[in-house]
C-alpha cells in the first residue's frame, strides 16, 4: 500500500487506531488508499507535489470523512502538528550543525526563491537577516480545491506551522493561511542567532 511508504502519511494509521480502534482504522485506511490509486489513475500525469502530498492528504481526509463524519479536520489537522513536530525535531538536529545556520542566512535569497517556486507572491523582501513573504497562491490548496477537498490541505499546513520552528538560527511566524481562508500565507524568518 502506498499510504504505508509514505515519509510524510505512513503514521496517521497509528493516529486511526488509537482513535478508532485497529478494525475501524483498517477499514478507513483501505478506503484511503482506494481513493488514493481512483486520484493517481484519473490524473496519471500529476505534478510530483500533487502525487506526494495532495491526493494522499485529500485521500485520507475523504477516508476519515466517509466513515466518522464531521470528523475529517480536526482529525487531520492535529496528525499534521504531531507530524510537523517530530519533522521540526529532524530540522532542529541537521542545523544544529556548526555553521548550518550561517550558511543558510547567507544563502537565504535562494532558499526564498526555492521556498516560492510554483507559488503566487507578493511583497517579497531578503535581507541580511530577514526573509518576509506573503503566499496569495498555493498550487497544493489550489489542486485540493479542484479535487472538491480544499479542507485536506490544512493538515499540511499544520506541518508547515511546526516543522519551520526547528531551524535553528531562524526565528518563524506565520499568523495566516490561504487554505484556512485567509489572504495570504504571511511567512516571517528572522535571524536569531546572538552574534552576527
Amino acid at each position: 500500500m502506498k499510504l504505508d511508504k509514505s515519509f510524510i502519511f505512513k503514521k496517521f494509521k497509528q493516529e486511526l487506531e488509537t482513535k478508532y480502534g485497529p478494525q475501524k482504522a483498517k477499514v478507513i485506511w483501505q478506503y484511503a488508499e482506494h481513493v488514493l490509486r481512483q486520484l493517481e489513475v484519473a490524473e496519471p500525469d500529476a505534478d510530483k507535489s500533487s502525487r506526494s502530498f495532495v491526493f494522499p492528504a485529500v485521500a485520507i481526509y475523504r477516508a476519515v470523512e466517509h466513515y466518522a463524519p464531521d470528523e475529517a479536520l480536526a482529525v487531520t489537522r492535529a496528525y499534521g502538528t504531531k507530524t510537523g513536530i517530530r519533522m521540526r525535531n529532524i530540522f532542529r538536529k541537521v542545523t544544529a550543525l556548526p555553521g548550518i545556520p550561517t550558511l543558510m542566512w547567507k544563502n537565504m535569497d535562494k532558499i526564498a526563491a526555492k521556498m516560492s517556486s510554483g507559488y503566487e507572491c507578493r511583497d517579497v523582501v531578503v535581507t541580511e537577516h530577514l526573509c518576509s513573504l506573503d503566499v496569495t497562491g498555493c498550487p497544493l490548496y489550489d489542486k485540493a480545491k479542484a479535487l472538491g477537498t480544499p479542507e485536506a490541505v490544512q493538515m499540511i499546513c499544520c506541518m508547515d506551522k511546526q516543522y519551520m520552528t526547528g531551524f535553528r538560527g531562524v526565528k518563524y511566524t506565520r499568523t495566516k493561511s490561504v487554505a484556512e481562508g485567509d489572504d495570504c500565507c504571511d511567512y516571517r524568518l528572522r535571524d536569531n542567532r546572538k552574534k552576527r
